[in-house]
């Protein structure tokens, strides 16, 4: 991890929490102990299916089959970056390389184990019933994103052209964002919320969520999130009927807004190179709950939380950590002098 990235990033909370307005609190102990191991943490089988120059490897997965028929195609690349030159073989897998926390305890750095800020009660997490007859309520987190190259950490794989060769760091923390905080002050630096606040996005929704609950997700319904509800607002509010499907929901909201701030990016067709994705391509991303229990099994963008949230929310323990595993296309060969 990079000391003074993470440096600036603690200064910064400071200053927030110090003019930080409180909000209800019903924050979950920061346990200390759950400092990110990727061996015991990751599920690895996840990375599954591989396609190798158009054959497959592993289960078969719905979510797959629109990425793999590209590797698939046409089996062999040909890249050239600057002056150099390689050819070789489509290879395509599911690649872990980024973690999010999803805390009502601010501050609480679950991947690294710490209680990096006491806030004293501010910008606290919260839960809050909603009068309108249905049930639902909603939930208040904050939301940590961090780069975490585990293929790098593990010193695998690391000579394929499509491994990003970034270190360990920690990318964003929402407790210095004023936007998360507010949905309103959201709305100011991102107007196109707007038209997708209205009954006709709402509708195009329930498309996405079927999908989702067959294993797939609408990639054009960029707004939605499946049973997960709407990328927009993008704050850490969320309504929710399941904690570990708003936990989801947040994770997922997170990943959406790193794009629109420029940080995201994803693998070409070609598998020669990674170019920025500012509108998410959900069908390229999983998640895979770490913490408070870990999950059996990856899930798609919008699943719903009952085909595979039983048993993940321990008592008591209302701190989540989620794998993010992104679909990588690679082109990976031999360079020529």
């Amino acid at each position: 991890m990079k000391a003074r990235s993470l440096a600036r990033l603690s200064i910064a909370a400071v200053l927030v929490t110090l003019i930080g307005a409180a909000s209800p609190a019903s924050a979950s102990k920061c346990e200390a102990v759950t400092v990110f191991n990727p061996i015991t943490k990751v599920r690895w089988n996840c990375i599954f299916p591989i396609t190798i120059g158009g054959v497959r490897v592993g289960s078969f997965d719905k979510l797959d089959k629109a990425l793999d028929a590209q590797s698939a195609s046409k089996p062999l690349c040909a890249c050239r970056n600057g002056a150099t030159f390689w050819f070789g073989v489509k290879v395509s897998f599911w690649s872990p390389n980024r973690m999010i926390d999803v805390v009502t305890e601010p501050g609480c750095m679950m991947g690294l184990g710490v209680d990096l800020l006491p806030t004293g009660g501010k910008l606290q997490g919260s839960q809050s019933s909603i009068a309108d007859g249905t049930n639902s309520q909603k939930l208040f987190a904050q939301m940590h994103y961090y780069i975490s190259p585990v293929w790098k950490m593990l010193d695998m794989f690391t000579d394929l052209p499509c491994i990003q060769d970034d270190g360990f760091d920690v990318a964003m923390m929402t407790e210095v964002m004023p936007t998360w905080q507010s949905a309103t002050l959201g709305a100011i630096i991102q107007p196109e919320a707007v038209l997708f606040g209205n009954p006709a996005a709402g509708l195009a929704c329930m498309a996405d969520s079927a999908a989702a609950a067959a294993g797939t997700v609408i990639d054009p319904l960029f707004w939605c999130m499946g049973s997960w509800g709407a990328t927009y607002p993008i704050a850490g509010d969320i309504h929710f009927s399941d904690s570990v499907e708003a936990w989801a929901g947040l994770a997922a909201r997170g990943t959406f807004m790193m794009g629109r701030l420029g940080a995201l990016t994803v693998s070409s067709a070609d598998g020669c190179s990674f170019r920025a994705q500012p509108v998410w391509t959900k069908s390229r991303y999983k998640l895979q709950i770490m913490e408070p229990v870990k999950g059996g099994k990856c899930v798609n963008i919008g699943r719903p939380g009952a085909l595979w949230s039983s048993g993940k929310h321990a008592p008591g323990k209302d701190n989540a950590q989620f794998m993010l595993f992104e679909k990588v296309i690679c082109c990976a060969g031999i360079s020529t002098p």
